[in-house]
């Protein structure tokens, strides 16, 4: 049975001062929301289930400064490090994304300026939209599993749920850099993401899968969105950790010609191409 929390864009708009009240008012179901989008002298937009909506509160600058004070709790100093590349984890796992001017320092972007846009991701935990795999990942010819799509196709939300059942039964390393997965609140996961799961919250994916294998002997590791990981996915491979990974991509096909699916630390791909979070492809490697 997959269920999913209500009412999470909630928690969101106490971020948003007077832009969250009139979101309140607008007569959008707040269940429905997955994306907020506000820019400078436009618009507020909300992506929901039924659609996109265009409402009639527009904001300037001057707010848009207020809302990443909010987000950075009014100490951002504190944040340096997120305001850097550009999106700030919330409470709860929401993500709020933004974009300016860049600040360039010896040809390196340094910071962003003159911040005219935030999207806000809306962290939906859906219990049950990683049960189509759990034959697949408790599989003895198990390796490592590849989620792959499109942006918003529901990756990390199947990835969060099949972390909750692996953790109910193995131990499993959770690399956590964006929040997104556990969202830690106070060194406690919101999510629900199983009894023996350890989460390194904020780490980067190389160095988080260098200390879960090196500290905390887990028989998996997730970790969203990967890149080129290089040694880490021989590091996996050579010490028998099985991994479960997201991965951006256009299609099933698009996916087997990446370097993470050839290293040989990948036996599946399952693609979600349908619904958000539905899986329309698999393949084993």
């Amino acid at each position: 049975m997959i269920t999913a929390k209500i009412g999470e864009a909630k928690g969101v708009l106490s971020y948003l001062g007077a832009i969250g009240e009139a979101v309140c008012r607008s007569g959008c179901r707040l269940s429905e929301i997955y994306e907020i989008r506000i820019r400078a002298g436009r618009g507020v937009v909300l992506e929901t289930t039924r659609g996109r909506i265009v409402t009639d509160i527009t904001v300037g600058r001057e707010e848009i400064g207020e809302c990443i004070k909010s987000f950075c709790g009014h100490s951002l100093h504190s944040y340096e490090k997120e305001l850097r590349e550009g999106y700030i984890t919330l409470k709860g796992g929401h993500r709020a994304g933004f974009c300016g001017t860049a600040v360039i320092k010896n040809g390196i972007l340094d910071g962003v300026k003159d911040i005219s846009c935030i999207n806000i991701r809306i962290a939906k935990e859906v219990i049950g939209a990683g049960e189509a795999l759990r034959d697949t990942v408790f599989d003895n010819g198990f390796r490592g599993l590849l989620l792959c799509g499109r942006p918003m196709s529901g990756k990390t939300t199947v990835l969060r749920d099949i972390c909750r059942i692996i953790g109910d039964r193995h131990k499993l390393a959770i690399i956590d850099g964006r929040g997104e997965i556990a969202a830690i609140y106070e060194g406690v996961p919101q999510n629900n993401v199983g009894a023996f799961t350890d989460v390194l919250n904020g780490y980067g994916k190389a160095e988080g899968i260098e200390t879960a294998i090196r500290a905390l002997s887990p028989e998996y590791i997730a970790c969203d969105e990967i890149t080129g990981l290089g040694d880490c996915e021989k590091l996996c491979l050579d010490s028998g950790v099985k991994m479960i990974f997201t991965l951006h991509s256009g299609s099933i096909e698009q996916a087997k010609n990446t370097a993470a699916a050839k290293s040989g630390a990948i036996s599946h791909i399952a693609f979600m191409g349908g619904r958000i979070g539905q899986i329309t492809e698999r393949a084993v490697i």
